[in-house]
């Protein structure tokens, strides 16, 4: 049996997990798939970089991705260098010379998808992407494949391994925003720069590729409303303990029948709920379907080692297709399936439960006046506590919602921030039950 032929560009950690895995497991590639996979080229512009690799019989070294885009003995390329540019242009050019796309680059998919995709349908080629969400979590193909009979009504999803790592250590250590950072970045967790992660950023890339798939919906990442943790203080951890709740950054897609709901931002979970257990850098997806009910998916979402598992069997399903030449009966989604008639709903229209925390001067009259403006707003109180009293001082009042319109609550804060005995802008996390 002859070898399917590949070419990866971009040695970071992925890159590099790639290459070691399929040397040290590539016997245990063959014997359960049936396929044989050379590394003919890797890339990198790095020269330092190219030199660690492990030497491979007549393997190429480049720094030059168009070496690897121009061998015509290539089978697969798979891109690993992250972002848009020149990723985008390496991917294109890839499928138009009629090799096949693996990638992990949730970025370039959630803002160039269809491109990408009508591309591949062009070329009769494949391009296959599940370490793009979720690291060792099979989400996507799960979503393409196993849940394809199923109406999908809720998609949850924990997608930063970063932000639920920093929000876990804040829960179990009653540490700062700022000092569970250091920690993650000591660990190697979180980036020295990692604005796209605690931003919600990154989450939102991940849900709009999981609503292409799992709605249909012709959607980017910029169709997500998104906030990140930073506001969160360790009083909220400890006050939704105290409620009953986590705190999660979630990302959340909904089909209300009436549209669309995309959002990604600190989120109170009940603690019974499935994701609440989800801690440190684990990533997890819960999916609603008309026939499957409710499903979880658990796993690593980051990392060498887990995402490199998704990578490899992305190439081996193509290795597969090539080796018993039905490459033409696979293709990466169908791009017409994706409708711009799908309705985005506005954030503002959203009928969603708060919770509210105040800080507030200790006098007469402050609760009353929280309550009128909220009043005002067609906002109805659910639960209000207050454990400090020191009068005349500023203290924290945490009031829980029922369900309230999102910009009627914006109007709300707007006004009571504004008021001479609120000493600090009010946190605002929403609640999902």
């Amino acid at each position: 049996m002859g070898s399917v032929n590949i070419g990866i560009i971009g040695l970071g950690t992925i890159g590099k997990g790639v290459y070691d895995a399929i040397l040290s497991n590539g016997d245990l590639i063959k014997s359960r798939s049936g396929v044989s996979l050379n590394i003919k080229a890797v890339c990198d512009k790095d020269k330092k970089v190219l030199g660690e690799i492990k030497e491979a019989k007549g393997l190429v070294k480049t720094s030059s991705a168009d070496d690897v885009l121009k061998d015509k003995d290539i089978d697969i390329v798979v891109e690993l260098i992250g972002g848009i540019d020149p990723a985008k242009d390496i991917v294109l050019k890839a499928l138009n010379s009629k090799k096949h796309v693996v990638t992990a680059n949730k970025a370039l998919l959630s803002s160039n998808w269809k491109t990408i995709f009508s591309a591949a349908s062009e070329n009769n080629v494949i391009v296959n992407f599940e370490a793009a969400v979720g690291g060792a979590i099979p989400v996507i193909r799960t979503l393409k494949m196993s849940f394809v009979a199923n109406k999908i009504n809720t998609i949850y999803g924990i997608l930063n391994g970063t932000t639920n790592f920093i929000l876990t250590k804040m829960s179990e250590k009653g540490c700062s925003f700022q000092e569970a950072l250091s920690v993650a970045q000591k660990k190697g967790i979180a980036e020295s720069d990692p604005e796209i992660d605690v931003s919600g950023a990154d989450s939102a890339h991940k849900l709009a590729i999981l609503s292409v798939l799992g709605f249909g919906a012709d959607v980017s990442g910029d169709d997500v409303y998104t906030e990140g943790i930073v506001k969160i203080g360790p009083e909220d951890v400890k006050n939704a303990d105290k409620l009953g709740y986590g705190i999660k950054l979630l990302a959340i897609a909904k089909d209300t029948g009436e549209g669309l709901e995309l959002r990604v931002h600190p989120t109170l979970l009940s603690s019974s709920h499935l994701l609440s257990g989800v801690r440190n850098a684990d990533n997890a997806v819960f999916v609603k379907g008309d026939l499957i009910g409710e499903s979880l998916l658990f796993g690593k979402g980051a990392g060498s080692k887990p995402t490199s598992s998704s990578v490899i069997a992305d190439i081996v399903e193509i290795a597969e297709k090539i080796k018993d030449d039905a490459s033409c009966g696979m293709k990466p989604y169908r791009s017409g399936q994706a409708s711009k008639n799908v309705k985005i709903k506005r954030i503002e229209d959203l009928l969603i439960s708060y919770y509210l925390r105040f800080s507030a001067i200790d006098k007469p009259g402050v609760l009353a006046g929280i309550s009128s403006v909220l009043a005002k707003n067609d906002i109805s109180i659910a639960n209000v506590s207050q454990d400090e009293r020191k009068e005349g001082e500023t203290v924290p009042v945490v009031i829980l919602t029922h369900k309230a319109k999102e910009g009627n609550m914006r109007k709300a804060i707007s006004e009571i921030d504004k008021m001479d005995w609120i000493s600090d802008e009010t946190v605002v996390i929403r609640i999902e039950e």
